[in-house]
């Protein structure tokens, strides 16, 4: 299903370019400084018609980076992302809106087990002619709650607080070829 969009969007179907294109979170950790980590590669997808449009995208939880190794399994564990029986992660939009400087991208996140609307701010740039390829790009930012998700592990520090927030930023900056 497309959805209506009020914001010009070239037509035609564009692909992610692996090698442009990134996924990543970041969280607060005990308060003092933000935990970070990225998906690679990403599969997504931006159909449109000129009237109506459709952003899709997905990455398999597996290929989850972080800084610190011994961090990674507690992520794959169902006290996070479930990666065993919730193998990836996937958006798809419900509507595109806005102007390419305030663009706004509603739609269904699925991840560990759970989807959620989600509504995503950012810009969208292009196209562009490389010469081999035409390209543009879009660039979103959004805050969920993990609980939301069924990510509800926390642990309490000895001085008081909380080891983890709850708001997860997600910021995704995708260049995409016309294919």
């Amino acid at each position: 299903m497309a959805t209506s969009t009020s914001v010009e969007i070239p037509a035609g179907t564009w692909v992610v370019d692996d090698a442009h294109s990134t996924a990543a979170f970041e969280v607060e950790h005990g308060g003092l400084s933000t935990f970070r980590g990225t998906f690679s590669p990403i599969q997504a997808k931006l159909t449109s018609d000129g009237s109506s449009a459709v952003l899709e995208g997905s990455v398999r939880v597996g290929d989850i980076s972080v800084d610190d190794d011994q961090i990674r399994p507690h992520l794959l564990s169902p006290e996070f992302f479930d990666a065993e029986r919730n193998p990836q992660i996937a958006f798809r939009s419900t509507a595109i809106e806005g102007t390419p400087d305030d663009l706004r991208v509603t739609g269904e996140l699925s991840l560990a087990g759970a989807t959620r609307t989600v509504e995503a701010t950012g810009r969208l740039r292009g196209p562009v002619d490389f010469g081999a390829a035409e390209k543009i790009s879009v660039t979103l930012h959004a805050a969920i709650d993990r609980t939301d998700y069924g990510m509800d592990w926390q642990m309490q520090l000895p001085g008081g607080g909380e080891a983890l927030g709850n708001e997860v930023r997600l910021n995704v900056e995708l260049e995409l070829v016309k294919s």
